[in-house]
């Protein structure tokens, strides 16, 4: 038996109104499931989820109201506390104002990706779902960097990062699949995954599972929900997401 003591992490997601439900909710269940002991009447959660927003409340997909744990200036304030950071996406109306503006989510995902290595634990992930990947792009993370997006979105991603990647940083490759592990960001302390369109997000977070974890509690998890894990299994760009 390991004597190593179990491993736990912070994952802050984003939450801006319009935002997609299951872009957010698909990660935040898959990522409550997985426990160090995995005894679904007293799990011993591995990741602690926290909601961020710039309102105590907002309105997602004009459906459902959703308070947040934490505000924005004071994620930002407090962004090395994260090891993970999930950025969900939305229809046009609400992404494009984001994309536009260069509002405060922006900055708190500036900041995310400038952040070292978390020496404690493991590297950090920056994950998006769906369109939201087009935040990542508006915020000039995406440099050369491989990523996907909603399959309608894959032309306007390339444009948008195009517009907004730093001078002299080399194209970013934009795919068709159902979630990408870009590697590392610039700088080194960030590795990229991206999801393609809603429900990829599963996928995505089944796979960060599997690499934080071990693949038998992704599959264990995909048991418990009664969900279909769509794995990459040709994935020529697995690397491990842990150290």
């Amino acid at each position: 038996m390991s004597s190593e003591s179990p491993k736990y992490y912070k994952v802050g997601v984003l939450l801006f109104p319009g935002a997609d439900i299951l872009d957010f909710a698909g990660p935040i269940e898959v990522l409550s499931m997985v426990s160090h002991n995995q005894n679904p009447d007293s799990p011993d959660r591995m990741f602690k989820i926290i909601t961020i927003a710039s309102s105590p409340t907002i309105r997602a997909a004009d459906s459902l109201t959703v308070q947040a744990d934490l505000l924005l200036e004071d994620a930002i304030d407090r962004i090395s506390d994260f090891h993970i950071l999930v950025i969900p996406g939305g229809p046009p109306s609400v992404v494009q104002p984001l994309v536009e503006n260069n509002p405060p989510e922006l900055d708190l995902i500036r900041k995310f990706a400038a952040l070292s290595p978390d020496t404690s634990s493991a590297t950090r992930l920056l994950m998006s779902v769906c369109t939201g990947a087009f935040l990542l792009g508006a915020a000039g993370v995406l440099g050369g960097m491989t990523v996907t997006t909603h399959h309608r979105g894959l032309d306007s991603l390339r444009d948008i990062s195009a517009q907004s990647n730093a001078p002299g940083d080399p194209a970013t490759t934009v795919l068709e699949k159902r979630y990408v592990d870009g590697g590392l960001l610039k700088g080194g302390g960030v590795r990229l995954l991206t999801a393609g369109g809603v429900s990829s997000g599963l996928d995505a977070t089944y796979y960060l599972v599997s690499q934080w974890t071990t693949p038998d509690m992704a599959e264990y998890i995909s048991r418990v929900m009664e969900y279909d894990w769509r794995e990459l299994k040709d994935y020529h760009n697995t690397v491990t997401l842990a150290n």
